[in-house]
């Protein structure tokens, strides 16, 4: 198979695995997707810049072909950097000790429960209003319901702990057999809730006539994309390890 044959494939799949699921975030104009998880699955499998490609053209196709065109130019440049990222990470933490990968595990479990927290305190505590979402399942939409509830700012705090250990468990216990992959869908996600959050502060959210600080509404979101993408990965991976034994 050629490597444009590749890179074709990897692509749709990729563009494929973020259409499939589609649940709206009124706060940015975005939406969470399971296009993580096929990013992650090939960055095991080809080069940093094939899946940096797959990955930012995927991504971008995706957002431009179900409405969310104003999302496409950050979304290559960031799905590219991720997929790069995620790829170059995994064959140079295959090389460190597991005492070093545990180390790094931790630092970045840390502070994407800081980042959650930090999220939560600064635009979700008093009274919070959880509004209709509608999700998208090959454009046939679900309506949720709508609620109003208090949150205090400890209610974060925990929050946060508790996405620090759900990723602790996710990349040490869960991804046991291959933490250096684990801890770089990570930090390569960590890199990609950072790009959508400085795009929606400083450019798309403005462009749209949304305020600026709602960008921060999305940063639970696409760590919850993240982590959902790194066990869906992990899983693919180990189908593919035992399968090429």
């Amino acid at each position: 198979m050629t490597s444009v044959l590749r890179l074709a494939i990897y692509t749709a799949f990729v563009f494929i695995a973020t259409i499939v699921l589609q649940i709206y975030t009124p706060a940015t104009r975005g939406y969470f997707n399971l296009g993580e998880a096929s990013i992650y699955s090939i960055a095991y499998i080809a080069t940093p810049l094939v899946t940096g490609l797959a990955a930012g053209v995927g991504s971008a196709l995706a957002d431009l072909v179900t409405g969310y065109w104003y999302f496409a130019p950050g979304t290559l440049i960031i799905k590219f950097c991720e997929g790069f990222i995620v790829s170059y990470l995994m064959s140079r933490f295959s090389k460190l000790k597991i005492t070093q990968l545990k180390v790094l595990s931790i630092a970045t479990s840390v502070a994407a429960g800081i980042l959650i927290s930090l999220a939560g305190i600064l635009l979700w505590t008093g009274s919070v209003e959880l509004s209709s979402v509608p999700i998208n399942v090959f454009n046939i939409q679900i309506t949720l319901v709508t609620a109003t509830f208090d949150l205090a700012g400890y209610i974060w705090v925990l929050v946060g702990v508790a996405v620090t250990l759900v990723l602790l468990y996710t990349i040490i216990i869960r991804g046991s057999e291959n933490i250096s992959a684990a801890l770089s869908m990570s930090i390569g996600g960590l890199g990609m809730v950072m790009g959508y959050l400085l795009y929606e502060y400083y450019i798309s959210n403005p462009f749209l006539g949304l305020p600026s600080e709602a960008a921060f509404a999305e940063v639970p979101v696409n760590i919850g994309q993240m982590i959902f993408g790194l066990v869906i990965a992990l899983s693919v991976i180990g189908f593919l390890r035992r399968a090429f034994r």
